[in-house]
């Protein structure tokens, strides 16, 4: 059921992004600020090397505990934190560098401060971006990604998702919420990594356990060689036709 997925994928024992990156990746350097309004603690971004390739990273941050998620927003980014990402993939961009994003969040920060400051034009600015990179671009779901908030980060040729995963516009509460009604919502939203993959949406589902990094390792390494093979209009293309062939499913 997927009240026991959100128990395990909310659990302080889940998988975080920080540990994820320090497995995958080596010489990561952290990229802070975003030159107006400060630093987002709940987004990790710099450059790093995988597999001897540079990369750009994204790696959301919600923390085990109390403090931590105190500190980390609960992994819900603000608007300082997707212009901190907007500065990352720009530099991907220049330099040809794969953007990689690990994602564990409940949505984008609501609060009037991000709203005041820009965070909907943020978000937009960044979808925009990750759509038109000529790099490529791969989203790894380790927990939650919720709203648009998520989908800025998951604007990408590839997606990974652990296989306990969420990916959907909006929280399991607040679609139960909307919806109103009593009924399995999976009827309505097919959010888990084995529904969305058979829509064709996720490209590789991870199984977890007590080899989930090298299993993260293996799909990552997998999906960048492939990606690797094709030029900067064929990863353009690719990505488009991507969301646009799932958009026709879900009308049929």
């Amino acid at each position: 059921m997927l009240s026991d997925q959100l128990k395990q994928i909310r659990s302080q024992n889940r998988i975080s992004s920080r540990t994820v990156l320090n497995y995958l990746f080596h010489d990561f350097v952290a990229i802070h600020g975003d030159r107006v309004l400060g630093d987002d603690a709940a987004l990790t971004g710099g450059v790093a090397l995988f597999n001897d390739q540079p990369v750009t990273v994204l790696a959301v941050n919600r923390g085990h505990n109390a403090v931590q998620r105190q500190h980390f927003n609960g992994g819900m980014v603000s608007v300082s934190g997707y212009c901190k990402a907007l500065r990352l993939i720009k530099a991907a961009q220049r330099f040809n560098r794969p953007v990689i994003s690990l994602i564990d969040m409940p949505g984008a920060d609501a609060s009037a401060y991000s709203e005041h400051h820009g965070q909907s034009q943020a978000i937009a600015e960044m979808l925009a971006e990750m759509g038109e990179l000529s790099s490529p671009n791969m989203a790894i779901f380790l927990g939650e990604g919720h709203s648009g908030g998520a989908l800025a980060f998951a604007n990408t040729n590839r997606i990974i998702m652990l296989e306990n995963a969420l990916f959907s516009v909006a929280s399991p509460e607040a679609v139960a919420a909307i919806v109103n009604t009593d009924t399995d919502i999976n009827e309505y939203l097919p959010m888990t990594a084995t529904a969305l993959k058979r829509i064709g949406l996720v490209d590789d589902v991870v199984r977890e356990g007590p080899k989930v990094l090298e299993n993260i390792e293996r799909a990552v390494a997998k999906q960048l060689s492939a990606l690797n093979q094709l030029n900067e209009q064929e990863l353009i293309n690719q990505r488009q036709k991507k969301y646009l062939k799932v958009l026709e499913a879900g009308r049929e």
